[in-house]
């Protein structure tokens, strides 16, 4: 399946991208360690800010930006859509999380933070944006409907 993803005029710093995924992925890991799903809450936040507006209120991409100042890591410009793509999912999963640790389906709860720690992981280490494929297949699947 050839990736398709939005494509959008704004650019984001990838290496940016990469440490913000980092970052979800040690809140993840904490949450699973001690069991307690609050940090959760901060992502959506955080995945809100960035999947629907500029990300100016991100703490987790202010953080990123300052790493990224300091290391002056080199620019890798990638388009943004399928970034605030990604960050909806983000935002949903979590959503999904705090949801199931609310009314005490905590291994749903788990699965689903274990899921997202994954895909957080696979941005980080690898650069492999889970979004696009999940867009691509979307796309694939609205255009075997038509």
């Amino acid at each position: 399946m050839e990736l398709s993803c939005p494509i959008s005029a704004e650019r984001i710093n990838e290496n940016v991208v990469r440490l913000i995924a980092f970052m979800v992925a040690v809140v993840a890991t904490v949450c699973l360690i001690f069991g307690n799903y609050w940090a959760i809450v901060f992502l959506i936040f955080d995945f809100g800010s960035r999947a629907f507006t500029s990300g100016k209120f991100s703490v987790l991409k202010y953080v990123a930006v300052s790493i990224n100042q300091k290391l002056t890591l080199p620019k890798q410009m990638k388009d943004l859509a399928p970034k605030k793509f990604a960050a909806t999912l983000g935002f949903v999963f979590c959503l999904l999380i705090t949801a199931m640790f609310l009314f005490d389906f905590s291994t749903l709860a788990m699965v689903f933070t274990v899921v997202m720690l994954v895909f957080a992981l696979l941005e980080s280490l690898f650069a492999i944006c889970v979004g696009c494929y999940v867009y691509s297949f979307l796309q694939l699947f609205k255009g075997n409907k038509a």
